[in-house]
């Protein structure tokens, strides 16, 4: 319990200290993505699959965050992979009390950790310099879209 705990601080705890590796916020309109990209000086690409946009932003820190709006504009899932953890309580925005609360009773391992509940659904795993994960919002998915089409 102990370990685990120590793992998810942690967690928390990169994620605090690399404020400013930014991304959009879960659930909040994805205009802001242009904007935070060209503070962090990242790279972006954006691609269409018909009920959703992707934007992929590469961070100076070689972290790739995927960002997925549906088509009303609002971000509902956010993934990263690489040797970063992004700044979780940024990427959550409001479900990040929520998530820090269901993290410190979640089952995962030192390596992994996984919150599920109705309406928030986190995701994280990896060692150093090898971090991947993934947030999205159950209730915001577009018809016909899995968390598998999220990785």
């Amino acid at each position: 319990m102990a370990r685990k705990f120590g793992w998810v601080a942690g967690t928390m705890m990169i994620g605090a200290l690399w404020s400013s590796v930014a991304s959009a916020t879960l659930g909040e309109p994805e205009a802001s993505i242009t904007a935070e990209m060209q503070l962090n000086r990242a790279s972006i690409k954006e691609s269409d699959h018909g009920v959703y946009h992707v934007h992929e932003m590469l961070l100076p820190s070689g972290t790739m965050i995927r960002e997925y709006a549906g088509l009303d504009g609002k971000v509902f899932a956010v993934t990263w992979n690489g040797p970063f953890i992004p700044n979780l309580k940024q990427s959550l925005g409001n479900y990040f009390t929520e998530f820090s609360a269901a993290a410190a009773t979640a089952h995962g391992t030192r390596k992994h950790l996984e919150v599920r509940q109705p309406d928030l659904v986190v995701v994280s795993g990896g060692h150093m310099r090898g971090h991947h994960g993934f947030a999205y919002l159950p209730q915001g998915l577009p018809s016909g879209v899995s968390d598998g089409d999220l990785q």
